[in-house]
This record gives structure tokens, C-alpha cells and sequence, in this order.
């Protein structure tokens, strides 16, 4: 048989012709935000395209523009030129946002060029009118663009690049580079040039115009490349790179073709002392207007102000996301994504394509950029390279129908390690949730109506953060808790493992669950940086010392110089191995001593966004010297607590604060405390599609003029909101119009326990205008919410590829509905059919097939 997955094209079938080279031309002005940038760093937020930096029009003082580049000091932006650069023009300033606030920013303007600066505007301030912009290039291919903070910090420096054009010189038009290598998959073919450069992803009737390459930023080819055809089928590229700092390495690109996608992998091996320097993939699209955009974004307009449907593909748009909530703690902007993960679709509605990069690689930091010209660019950074260490990146091509399911379903077959739960009794303990130090009984009845099932049981037990479980010798040492929180009646300072324990047995016996509260990135309690006598080192009571503790036995824990946090702990590295043995020692306690707990909440990953600079993973490079990542680091630590845990039959669930899908390897589910906010809603759902979502809720949430929305959109994205459990610590608690209306929702958010996502082709489609359908896999059959609908009385919704249509039966709960109605339904033409009746534009319809129906 002949071998079709990789054929060198020697044929002239295969050779675009050379088109006759033009005249040379003039200088050819770009608009910065039509390029995508090689590398973006900066102190707050991401970068935002033809917006501020808060995502609002560009204004310098009293002049508004409309194109430019909306960043915060401190901040660096590198261009690569594909031609040299003859001149650069802007308007600079600090954003007139800034006016509305008594301190105003000050900030630095640096533009240089192949590591020469070119230009310094000063200190402008928010009263300082734009600054016109005007620098000679001399033929830079490297263009940079600094903001500092003028050296008072960063607070209100918004940083605006108005108009930013750079003038090019314009050669000889060059012809598109032929293909001379075809890659083959059963879903997608992919055509290379000699260079090693993607000249065309096709996949059945949809072929985009792609190209693109994976480079590295600042450096340049020298020699030749080096291809070669594969025993695969496969093609490979190897290519000598060099910098102006006379850093060298290979970078070697493969393309192997795969059951069921094309792989793409990437293999930088440097010489000499380390380095580093951003690793770019970049595809463009040539005809950007007839496709459409889909990645797991938090907010698919960037903006995170409002909760906006993330299942929505969009139109190619100037703008940045950086990998999951990288740059702030709280995740509460629109400008991250939670999964690497880039698809484009026709917007004629046949076939697609997504870029997918694999979660078992060691992502540091990331960022995807868009623009509306066509560009896609995802930027790794802060990879130690050259030392003769190879680094490795594998990425998948996958063509699928026309749907944002389809390199989802991809991914979710491909890595299930990332996205299913460890412990499938997650599932069961999922439901409305609670976090609450009340450990008196509730009207168990009640709350089982409004769908609650699980309690994170409120921090405040331990003594100090990172002591959750001290040394005790038995069950019944009492020990005092940290009692910084309000006190429910009848909770004494003391409490013990005993007391604890009675609560969840209570709560088990009652349908109800409990999760212990857990943190591996902050210790202590009122901490101060004081010398310890190391005389202390052997007093069995020194663990009632947090500052005593740490500096003696756990030395290397924590970030020097010291973070303050929450309770003004520490923030601690994980990574340390002194550490690690103390926490996962606090497991094995919490696995003897508690065995009626269900498991462990993990709060605060949002540190995790940080680099232990006195640490080493071995991987990370940061401010020119070792680190280690904690990102890596609690990959190391949950690799050891996953099991331990796991092997009791506990779950781990984690506020995930840090959204990005490597994390969760280990995590049973998702208890997001920035659910109230619409990004954190989507991202958290987006990551997981097949764990159960547990999502932050506030009383206000319920106060706004149409509070069904509240919940609609939980049921749509399959999300858990807190239930008004007695003392919940700031978030939301009973009142009468907030149990109204869990009273009334309670049933179709219970309906949807021990849902995954439902990912087939085409597999539900809402045929009314405005409805929002979506479809999930239950015990026992398929769960189906209708949301969104407004005023109006019913919604057709269409199913399809699920077996055992032909012989369903459908009904649908209603909001404040005593029990559940009967939903028509017709299967014609392999579809089934639905005429949804609505109640306040909503229903859930449970929906069990033949496949499903129990024996």
C-alpha cells in the first residue's frame, strides 16, 4: 500500500508557480496593532489592541484615537520586522481614565531598536498632553516598546501608544513559498514549504489560507534548513538560529500525522550558559472575514465586566489573552483563557480546524494574540534554554465539524488525565454549596430542596494558615483556633479533630458532604521578619509560634523577601522539599483523623502565577538568572497529595484561582470564589466540562431586576452557585428572597448532578432566536437546559448523534413548578425534536434514552 501521509512534492501538482518579482516599492506603513507582537510582559493586566488597558476607547488627555496599543508600566512589547524598518510614529501618554483618580500615573516612554534606544520621552504624568512620536529605524527588524513607572510604582500608570504606525521598506514583491511537503491525517492535511513553514491546513471543504511557523524571538536563521522525511509519514525542519547576543541553538519542528490529528512538535536545543527568549507559534489566516474564532476564553470581548456566553465563536479581532489569569489575583477580567486552545471555523458553516497544545508540556507563561488581519500568535515565556538542554513542545492540528465542540472533544479524548476527576465520587458530593463555619445542625429537608449538597467548612479551625491540622496525639487534643472570623453561637475557641469530625458525620448522615479547608501557598498568622533563636529549634510547643515554625524547620518555604497575604501569612513555595513532607504529613493527619470528611478544598492558587527566585526547577529563567515556578511546583506537590488522598477515597477540589487546565491533573472539581464574576463563571465551566463546577455566589447577586439570569446562566454552563447556608464567610446567606428563589430553582440545579458536558457533532441546537441550549450526560440519562428565553411561552431544541433517540422520552422541570411536565417531541431524519414549554424563559428537560433507560 502505498504510504499517502507525507509525500515530497516533486510534481509540478504540488509547485506554485514563481510569480515575476515587482519593482521595488516605497515604504510601506503597518499599523502595530495589525502585528503580532513576539513578546508582551507587563506588571497589571494584558494587552489590549485599539483600548485601553481597562478595555475602554484610547484617550490622552483631551484627545481621543481610535487605533493604538493600551498597556500599564511596567511593560515591554517586541516586534519582529519582516522587512527592516525605515520609521517608527505614535502619540504617547498616560490614559485620561487616570484623571478620575488623586494620584494620576507617571510614566516612561522607551522605544528601541535592535537593542539600541532610540527614543525617551520623560516623565509624562496624567496632565501631560500626547506626545508626538517620530524615530528614524535605520533598518531595525527588532523593534521594542517600554513603559516604565518613572520610579514611583505602578499605580495609574495606564499606558497609552497611540496611532503607533512603523514605516517598512518594501523590496521586490516576493511570491508565496510553494509547498513541497504534504502531511496527511484522516481529519487534516498540512502543506509545508522547504523552509519547514505551514503553507496551507485544509481539513474536508474547509481550507482557511493558513500558514505559519513556530520561531523564536530575536533570533535569525543561519545556513540553510535541514529537511528530511519521516518513517511516520511525517516531515521534519531543522533550522541554526542566532541572536545579536550570539545565543545559538537548533530548532528542530516535526509534523507527524496521527489517528486522528496532525502532531506538531517542537524541539529548541541551545549551547553555551542559559538564556532565554519567547518561543512563537503564529498561523495566519488569509481570509480573515469568512471565519470565525473560538478559544476557552473567560470573556469573549475581552472585557470581563459582565457575564458575556464564552460558547459563542467571534469574528478575528485586535486583542490579547494571556494563560490563565497570569498578571492579577483575582480573576475577575476578561483577558485570559483557561484552556491552550485556538479554533477557527468557516463562517460558512463547513468543517473546521483547532490548534491544540498539549497539557503535558511545562507551560510557564503563555500568551494568544489575535488581530483582524488574520494573525494568531501563542508566546511561551520564561523557558531556561541553552545549556545543551533540549526543550520539547508538542502542539496537535485537528480538523472537525463547524463547532467549538469539536477541538474541545479532541483535547478531553486526548488528555481524559486533565479533565475527568481522579475520584469519581466527586460527582456525588457536588451540588449548591456552601463555605461556613457553622457546625449546628440545618433543616436538612429544606436545603436538599434548594439543591445544596457540600460545605467547605470555613478556615478559621486551624490555629494559623498552613497548620490545619497540628500535631496532636490523638482525636481529642483540643487546640485554639484562629477565631479571626465572626463565631456562629455555641463554637467555642478550642476546637479538635473530634469536633470537627462529629460535624461531617452529622452533615454525611444527612445527604450532606464536607470539605476540610487546605492552602499550600501561605503560612502563618500576623507574621513578622524577626530573628528566631535556634535554641527554639526542639520545643514541642513551637509550632504555636507560625514565625518560630517557619524560620526553623521550614527555612526555605517562603518567598524572600516575605509576601504578606491574607491573615498576614507568608506566601510559601511548595516546592521546597522541607515543605512538601510538612504538608502532605498534615494529609496523612487529615485522612486518620477525620475519616467522615469527604476531603479537601485547596484554597489561593493565584500565587501560584509566581517565581521562587531563590529556587530551581530546572525549566524556568526569570529576570536573567534560575527560578522555580510554582507552577511547577504544585504540579510536583499535588503528583504525591493526588494519590495519597485518592488512595483513601478523598477528593481534592481547589478555588482556582490561577485558571489553567494543567493544574487540575489532580483536582476532583472546581470551587471557584470569583463565581460571581462572569470570566471566572465561564473559565471555571470551560475547565470543567467533566468535574463538577462549584461557583461563588454573593446576596447581590439575586438583587439585580431580572435574577432568573442569575441562575439560567448556571444551569447553562453546568455550574453549582453557593446556596444562603447559615454564616457563610462573604459570600451569600439566608434571607428570604434569596431562598425563594433557591427554593425555586433548587430542583433543575439538582437535576443536573453528576453532569459532564456532552461534546458529540451537532449534538444540541436551540432552533427559537435567543434561547441558550446546552446538553450534558447525567446518571441515568441526558440533562438539557433551555435558558435565556425571555417572554417567551416554549423553545424547539434539536438533538442529535446520541444513540437511542428514536426512542426518548422527554420532561422538563420549570422553575417554582411542583414537579416535572411532558415535553413533545418528533425524530425525523436521524434528529429529535423537542417543543420545550417555558416558565420565565426556562426549563430543564431530562431526557433518557434507550441506551440510557435503566433494566
Amino acid at each position: 500500500m502505498i504510504k499517502l501521509s507525507c509525500i515530497l512534492a516533486a510534481a509540478a501538482v504540488l509547485t506554485a508557480p514563481r510569480l515575476p518579482a515587482d519593482e521595488p516599492v516605497g515604504p510601506v506603513a503597518v499599523a502595530l496593532g495589525d502585528l503580532v507582537p513576539d513578546s508582551v510582559h507587563q506588571d497589571y493586566g494584558a494587552l489590549q489592541v485599539d483600548h485601553s488597558v481597562w478595555g475602554k476607547p484610547l484617550q490622552i488627555g483631551d484627545r481621543r484615537f481610535v487605533r493604538g496599543l493600551g498597556t500599564h508600566a511596567r511593560s515591554e512589547i517586541v516586534f519582529h520586522l519582516d522587512e527592516p524598518g525605515e520609521r517608527f510614529e505614535a502619540f504617547v501618554g498616560v490614559d485620561a481614565a487616570m484623571r478620575a483618580y488623586p494620584q494620576g500615573g507617571s510614566v516612561v516612554f522607551i522605544v528601541s531598536g535592535d537593542g539600541r534606544e532610540l527614543f525617551r520621552s520623560g516623565v509624562m504624568r496624567t496632565s501631560t498632553p500626547a506626545l508626538r512620536v517620530s524615530v528614524p529605524l535605520s533598518g531595525v527588524t527588532e523593534l521594542k516598546l517600554e513603559v516604565t513607572d518613572a520610579g514611583d510604582g505602578i499605580t495609574c500608570d495606564h499606558a497609552d501608544w497611540a496611532e503607533p504606525v512603523v514605516h517598512l521598506k518594501a523590496g521586490p514583491q516576493r511570491a508565496p513559498k510553494p509547498a513541497r511537503f504534504i502531511v496527511i491525517a484522516p481529519s487534516v492535511t498540512v502543506r509545508l514549504t522547504e523552509d519547514g513553514e505551514i503553507a496551507g491546513i485544509s481539513t474536508g471543504p474547509f481550507d482557511p489560507v493558513l500558514v505559519g511557523s513556530t520561531r523564536l524571538g530575536g533570533f535569525r536563521q543561519i545556513g540553510a534548513t535541514v529537511s528530511a522525511m519521516l518513517p511516520s509519514g511525517g516531515a521534519s525542519f531543522t533550522r541554526t538560529l542566532e541572536d545579536a547576543r550570539k545565543h545559538r541553538c537548533t530548532l528542530t519542528e516535526r509534523f507527524v500525522p496521527t489517528s486522528g490529528s496532525i502532531r506538531w512538535e517542537v524541539e529548541i536545543l541551545g549551547a553555551g550558559e542559559p538564556w532565554t527568549a519567547p518561543v512563537i507559534t503564529r498561523l495566519s489566516c488569509g481570509q480573515p472575514g469568512a471565519v470565525r474564532f473560538w478559544t476557552p476564553w473567560s470573556d469573549p470581548e475581552g472585557r470581563g465586566d459582565a457575564w458575556r456566553d464564552p460558547l459563542e465563536p467571534k469574528p478575528l479581532v485586535n486583542r490579547g489573552w494571556h494563560y490563565g489569569n497570569a498578571t492579577q489575583a483575582a480573576p475577575v477580567g476578561g483577558d485570559y483563557i483557561a484552556i491552550a486552545l485556538a479554533t477557527l471555523l468557516p463562517a460558512s458553516g463547513q468543517g473546521g480546524v483547532s490548534l491544540v497544545l498539549s497539557p503535558e508540556d511545562a507551560l510557564l507563561d503563555m500568551s494568544l494574540t489575535t488581530t483582524a488581519a488574520g494573525q494568531i500568535r501563542l508566546a511561551r515565556t520564561r523557558h531556561r534554554l541553552g545549556g545543551g538542554k533540549a526543550v520539547r513542545f508538542a502542539m496537535d492540528l485537528v480538523g472537525h465539524e463547524a463547532g467549538w465542540r469539536g477541538g474541545l472533544r479532541w483535547m478531553v479524548s486526548r488528555y481524559p488525565q486533565f479533565f475527568d476527576p481522579p475520584n469519581p465520587r466527586a460527582h456525588q458530593i457536588a451540588g449548591c454549596a456552601a463555605y461556613s463555619g457553622d457546625e449546628r445542625p440545618v433543616d436538612a429537608a429544606r436545603f436538599r430542596k434548594m439543591g445544596f449538597r457540600v460545605n467547605w467548612k470555613l478556615s478559621d479551625d486551624f490555629p494559623y494558615m498552613g497548620m490545619f491540622i497540628p500535631p496532636v496525639k490523638d482525636a481529642l487534643e483540643r487546640w485554639t483556633r484562629s477565631c479571626d472570623e465572626p463565631t456562629p453561637t455555641g463554637k467555642t475557641a478550642t476546637t479538635s479533630c473530634r469536633q470537627m469530625n462529629d460535624y461531617a458525620r452529622w452533615m454525611r448522615s444527612q445527604g450532606f458532604h464536607v470539605l476540610n479547608y487546605f492552602n499550600v501557598t501561605e503560612f502563618g498568622k500576623n507574621m513578622k521578619d524577626v530573628a528566631v533563636a535556634a535554641s527554639r529549634a526542639d520545643d514541642p510547643a513551637l509550632w504555636k509560634d507560625p514565625v518560630a515554625f517557619l524560620k526553623l524547620k521550614l527555612p526555605d518555604a517562603y518567598i524572600k523577601p516575605p509576601i504578606n497575604t491574607c491573615y498576614n501569612a507568608w506566601v510559601v513555595d511548595v516546592g521546597d522539599p522541607a515543605y512538601r513532607r510538612f504538608m502532605l504529613e498534615q494529609a496523612r493527619r487529615h485522612i486518620e483523623l477525620l475519616p467522615d470528611t469527604d476531603g479537601l478544598c485547596i484554597d489561593r492558587l493565584d500565587w501560584l502565577r509566581l517565581a521562587n527566585p531563590a529556587g530551581d526547577d530546572g525549566e524556568s529563567w526569570v529576570d536573567g538568572k534560575p527560578a522555580r515556578s510554582l507552577y511547577r511546583s504544585w504540579q510536583m506537590f499535588m503528583d504525591e497529595l493526588g494519590p495519597l488522598m485518592h488512595g483513601a477515597d478523598k477528593v481534592i477540589f481547589a478555588n482556582t484561582m490561577t485558571m489553567r487546565l494543567e493544574l487540575n491533573r489532580q483536582l476532583d472539581g472546581i470551587y471557584t470564589e470569583f463565581g460571581n464574576n462572569g470570566g471566572a463563571l465561564n473559565a471555571a465551566a470551560l475547565m470543567g466540562v467533566s468535574k463538577p463546577v462549584l461557583a461563588w455566589t454573593v446576596n447581590e447577586s439575586l438583587g439585580q431586576p431580572n435574577p432568573d439570569a442569575f441562575f439560567q446562566r448556571h444551569l447553562y454552563l453546568g455550574a453549582f452557585p453557593t446556596a444562603p447556608y447559615p454564616f457563610n464567610h462573604h459570600c451569600i446567606t439566608p434571607e428570604p428572597l434569596a431562598d425563594m428563589h433557591y427554593m425555586e430553582y433548587g430542583p433543575l440545579l439538582d437535576a443536573m448532578r453528576g453532569r459532564t458536558w456532552v461534546l458529540a457533532p451537532g449534538c444540541v441546537e436551540s432552533l427559537t432566536p435567543g434561547v441558550k441550549v446546552n446538553l450534558f450526560r447525567v446518571p441515568g440519562g441526558y440533562a438539557v437546559p433551555v435558558t435565556f428565553g425571555g417572554k417567551a411561552g416554549s423553545a424547539c431544541v434539536r438533538l442529535r448523534n446520541l444513540p437511542g433517540l428514536d426512542r426518548a422520552t422527554c420532561t422538563a422541570l420549570h422553575p417554582a413548578a411542583e414537579g416535572p411536565g411532558l415535553v413533545s417531541s418528533a425524530f425525523k431524519d436521524g434528529a429529535l425534536e423537542l417543543q420545550v414549554p417555558l416558565v420565565r424563559g426556562c426549563a430543564m428537560v431530562r431526557l433518557t434514552t434507550a441506551t440510557t433507560r435503566t433494566p
